[in-house]
């Protein structure tokens, strides 16, 4: 038995903190993700969609070094329309470090940098203790790359072809796991922990949508509700061995039941969800005022 530390959760509520965003992360679920990681003292940890620094800001409460990247600038830099009521630019010091700095952890602050997550750039020597993150569903942030020649697909109609790279393009989230799963396999020391949110359309969940890595050993996956048609799972994987030429691509444990192929897939069910909901609140409604 040992005492909680239930009053992080109130003295790092997001309705008191400096820098937020649409997507603030939960103070209390901030720090669950970073029990199930295991975070301790001295430990450096990489969020690759670190948004606000919610997760940042969790694991530099225990004693971690935390830096993060992620490819919206104005967020990385502070910049743009501000999240808060009656509020309208963010103000010229609210920034992820700024967060770290009113909770007394700014010394554990590495840093943060604009960077596309399925074009990564830390070299292979780059180790971390933990990645801990929550990456976009295509709900209320888009998901996005940033584009490339190589994706362009040629048309005979397009005047474009040769000259024009177009700024961003859609990261599918099958895409999105499959990078992060072999992103950790390479980036995680030995015995360190990835923890991330995979959403999920409850009617059609199995366990078999569960991202797999011959690396990385699934040790928990928890359920948090949104609605009664979507939830959210918390996977929490541990390293297990190094990647081989063999065990470079994470994959789906059954391709045939994956709801993350195509762009937006989860965002459509998510809000086909809604709509059916809606539509049954309507006719019970019609059917009371007969």
């Amino acid at each position: 038995m040992a005492d909680g530390q239930r009053e992080l959760i109130r003295s790092h509520s997001v309705k008191n903190r400096h820098f937020i965003g649409n997507t603030t992360m939960d103070a209390g679920l901030s720090f669950i993700m970073a029990n199930h990681a295991k975070v301790k003292e001295n430990d450096l940890v990489f969020d690759p969609f670190v948004g606000t620094g919610s997760l940042l800001v969790a694991c530099s409460q225990f004693g971690a070094y935390v830096c993060g990247t992620d490819i919206d600038y104005n967020t990385i830099h502070g910049k743009g329309r501000s999240s808060r009521k009656n509020q309208k630019w963010r103000g010229p010091d609210e920034n992820i470090r700024a967060n770290l700095r009113q909770y007394g952890t700014e010394r554990m602050y590495v840093d943060v940098m604009v960077c596309d997550a399925s074009k990564p750039v830390w070299r292979k020597a780059a180790l971390f203790d933990a990645i801990i993150t929550d990456p976009p569903y295509g709900i209320r942030e888009s998901t996005r790359r940033t584009g490339s020649h190589k994706d362009i697909t040629k048309s005979p109609d397009c005047i474009y072809v040769e000259s024009h790279v177009p700024v961003s393009q859609a990261y599918h989230l099958s895409d999105i796991f499959t990078d992060l799963l072999n992103f950790s396999a390479h980036h995680l020391v030995m015995g360190g922990r990835l923890v991330y949110w995979l959403p999920i359309y409850r009617p059609e969940y199995s366990e078999r949508m569960v991202p797999l890595h011959p690396c990385l050993r699934l040790i928990s996956n928890c359920e948090q509700t949104l609605s009664s048609h979507t939830s959210r799972r918390l996977i929490t994987m541990l390293k297990i061995k190094e990647p081989e030429e063999l065990d470079s691509l994470a994959h789906l444990a059954d391709p045939c039941v994956s709801p993350y192929q195509g762009h937006n897939s989860f965002r459509e069910k998510y809000f086909s969800g809604q709509n059916k909901r809606c539509g049954k609140e309507d006719n019970k409604s019609d059917g009371a005022g007969k």
